[in-house]
């Protein structure tokens, strides 16, 4: 039974039975100076880091653990409109508390920005200012390093989804000055390859890293490299008055100021954090690690990487990106919480005792906002230092911010491949322009039949040096007019095919039926052949064209090998199963083979030289010996030469020889395979000659009945559309789906022009008829590459 908190001692540290006491009489209080007094302890020990470090623990022995959940649970309810009724002042007084702890300690004497007006300042479209960072010395001098994450265990209710998301989860906030209006002049007006009327303003939006194309659009009003297109700036426009809205009785200059202090908050911990010493960096990443719940972790990473995406777009607006220095600790500290998942698990963990390697996938720790800045600026701050390397985090005896930390590329494993391929083509584009100064692209006619344009696309490449391939291709099909980006990307879904299915003189590949991927058909000599198809995945990266993932990963990660990237990793048993199960298995039994006869029943393998003697002590360097012989002679003949064609495209590239390992690379050259998602497909998408309001209602119930689709219809959906079931790189809103009206009349179908990811619908006489037409137009799609 909790008793109220009067009759607890209210001396420090305080137990989790006396912090829920306290809660207990806050949310019963009469008054809003009684809450105050009722919440007087808990405030005193949130300013307090030496009393902190000691409170909240389970037992009272020395070394007992802080009850991490019970603290967020006991904030959670303190702050919670559904069991708190004085919630909104409650939350207030905890988020005074726990910034005073680092405000009145910050030798600068700088103005925070919870200081400013809060109304004034949205209505100026301000966000967060940077301020310097607190001093090396770490708050709280000599009191356990633990108090940090029972701080950060108290304030979680009130950090977690509190900044406003746009359409695709991102984090956002407004702009520090107003975004003025600007009208491109008419001698910018010109036609797209497909007709449509653009405006050459040589602008791209910093929201959605497209050219900006329309007559109007938004700058800084104080000239800022920022620009935004007319729609993003709709958009964010309206996520921001929807995020005020939100406040039910909390006004607006409250909620602005909820949003700044939990950047504020969040940048001040991280600061705290990185100036420890190297040993209190370590305990407390231990305490994460092995201490923290799973969720409870997770939800702090998102905390941070929601602040990061937040401030991204406006700290690489300003000439020196080194600036805001509590920006990059805040990075620094997603980097220690990166090193802390890292950590290996010799204790039970309070979740998931049985759990082992990391904490949580590292998946988690992608800054998805990255994918809205500029990637030619990134690209040449990391060629400035293109060995740079983030430092431990956890072993550096003294952290400090450099040029070459203060660099999103630099931070590899937080970078997603969406941002990765871009600057990869910015890093290609360079070389070739080195080469040839002026572009000319590689013309290519080709006839249509699989063998004509096999025989085609061999004959144009042979002989070319590798600086003649490393150029974007202009393809065009033998007696077709068409030309374009369009046209290049049928050309790929063709001749992919082409190889694929024994067209040419001879099989390349064969496939395998369990795995779904095509390996290499042993015996097969034809080098040319061969060439031509590493140049082609190269081509197709060049050219921005997503190709479908027809092979297994070794394949990556033995072009990565070639390359002699650092990112390659050694092949084993495991890599084998996936081209080979049956030799993979006949390897396992050699594994597993307990008798010491093993020499006798294995060992007679033509291959097997004397120093690869099978015996009990050798069987682990046996396999390992094959599996190497495997991958690197049994399909030299015809790995080699594709390798060698995959080079001449993209070998120049010194990014992709340093920072892109197997998993990425097969991304960026085929992008994902999630889930299909129609919202977001649709959020993406263009709508061209509807015009009437019924005709907009007609197309909600065209995107109603797609989204009524089973899972099999929905890739169908995408494969009739675009000819391929993967997903961009940025996810299925970038998918930029054109869906056009095609007449009136039920006895039509809907078409596809796949190259162009145009979908031509016709208008039905009912609901029920766009479905069932839809279904029937699906049935039959076919993609490229998989049986």
């Amino acid at each position: 039974k909790v008793l109220g908190a009067q009759s607890l001692a209210t001396s420090m540290p305080l137990t989790v039975e006396q912090l829920e006491a306290h809660i207990n009489d806050a949310v019963a209080a009469d008054s809003a100076d009684a809450l105050t007094g009722c919440l007087e302890p808990m405030l005193t020990v949130l300013q307090l880091p030496d009393e902190m470090g000691r409170s909240f623990l389970f037992g009272t022995e020395v070394g007992s653990t802080c009850d991490y959940a019970g603290v967020q649970a006991a904030f959670q309810r303190l702050c919670s409109k559904e069991s708190n009724p004085w919630a909104i002042l409650a939350a207030e007084r905890v988020r005074v508390a726990a910034l005073a702890v680092f405000i009145d300690r910050d030798p600068s004497g700088g103005r925070e920005p919870a200081e400013q007006t809060g109304e004034a300042a949205h209505a100026k479209g301000a966000s967060v200012q940077s301020t310097p960072a607190p001093s090396p010395r770490a708050v709280g001098g000599d009191a356990p390093c633990g108090w940090a994450a029972a701080l950060l265990s108290a304030l979680l209710p009130l950090m977690a989804d509190a900044l406003p998301r746009d359409a695709n989860g991102i984090c956002v906030i407004p702009h520090r000055h107003r975004m003025e209006r600007q009208e491109a002049n008419e001698d910018a007006l010109y036609f797209t390859s497909s007709g449509r009327l653009a405006f050459r303003t040589h602008k791209v939006c910093d929201n959605c890293q497209t050219r900006i194309m329309d007559r109007h659009f938004y700058h800084c009003s104080q000239d800022c490299d920022i620009d935004f297109c007319e729609d993003c700036n709709r958009k964010l426009h309206q996520v921001f008055e929807a995020f005020f809205e939100q406040a039910d009785d909390e006004d607006r200059d409250r909620r602005f100021q909820r949003l700044i202090w939990v950047i504020s908050i969040t940048e001040h911990i991280a600061s705290h954090v990185l100036h420890l010493g190297s040993a209190e960096r370590v305990r407390l990443a231990q305490e994460f690690a092995f201490e923290w719940p799973t969720a409870m972790f997770n939800q702090l990473i998102r905390v941070v990487i929601d602040v990061i995406n937040a401030k991204v777009v406006h700290v690489q607006d300003v000439k020196d990106i080194q600036s805001d220095r509590r920006f990059w600790y805040t990075v620094g500290f997603l980097q220690f919480l990166y090193s802390a998942n890292s950590l290996p698990c010799h204790t039970k963990r309070l979740d998931d005792p049985a759990a082992r390697g990391p904490k949580v996938e590292y998946d988690n720790f992608i800054l998805e906002g990255i994918n809205k800045c500029e990637p030619i600026s990134e690209w040449q701050r990391w060629r400035e230092h293109p060995s740079a390397k983030v430092p431990d985090v956890l072993a550096v005896d003294s952290f400090g911010l450099t040029a070459d930390f203060c660099s999103f590329l630099t931070h590899n494993n937080l970078v997603p491949v969406s941002f990765r391929r871009v600057c990869l083509l910015c890093d290609i584009w360079e070389q070739i322009q080195l080469e040839m100064g002026r572009v000319v692209p590689l013309q290519i006619e080709v006839r249509r039949d699989p063998t004509g344009l096999l025989e085609d696309v061999c004959s144009k490449f042979d002989g070319l040096s590798d600086s003649q391939l490393r150029r974007p291709m202009r393809v065009t099909f033998q007696g077709e007019e068409g030309a374009g980006p369009g046209v290049t990307k049928e050309f790929f879904q063709v001749v992919l095919r082409s190889f694929l299915d024994g067209s040419g003189p001879v099989g390349l590949f064969k496939y395998n039926e369990h795995q779904r991927t095509y390996w290499f058909q042993e015996g097969t000599e034809d080098a040319s052949a061969f060439r031509v198809c590493g140049i082609l995945l190269g081509q197709a990266v060049l050219n921005s064209v997503l190709v479908p993932n027809i092979f297994p990963r070794v394949l990556y990660e033995r072009l990565l090998q070639d390359l002699e990237s650092p990112c390659a990793r050694r092949l084993g048993l495991e890599d084998l199963a996936t081209v080979s199960e049956e030799i993979a298995q006949s390897l396992q039994r050699v594994l597993d083979y307990p008798a010491d006869d093993i020499g006798a029943v294995f060992g007679d393998l033509e291959w097997a030289t004397k120093d690869c003697e099978l015996t009990q002590a050798s069987k682990t360097r046996f396999v390992q010996a094959y599996v190497d012989r495997f991958f690197h002679e049994r399909v030299a003949s015809q790995f080699t030469p594709l390798s060698e064609g995959f080079r001449a495209i993209l070998g120049c590239s010194e990014l992709l020889h340093s920072m892109v390992d197997a998993v990425q690379l097969e991304k960026i050259v085929c992008g994902g395979s999630v889930p299909v998602d129609i919202a977001a497909i649709r959020r993406g998408a263009a709508h061209e000659g509807w015009h009437t309001t019924e005709e907009m209602e007609y197309l909600d119930a065209f995107w109603g009945a797609v989204q009524g689709f089973d899972e099999a219809e929905k890739v169908q959906f995408v494969v009739f559309a675009t000819a391929s079931d993967r997903v961009p790189l940025r996810g299925w809103q970038d998918l930029q789906l054109t869906v056009q009206k095609n007449g009136v009349g039920d006895e039509r179908l809907p078409t596809a022009h796949t190259c162009f990811c145009q979908l031509l619908l016709p208008r039905y006489s009912s609901c029920e008829k766009l479905k069932v037409n839809l279904r029937l137009a699906i049935a039959n799609s076919e993609g490229f590459g998989l049986r």
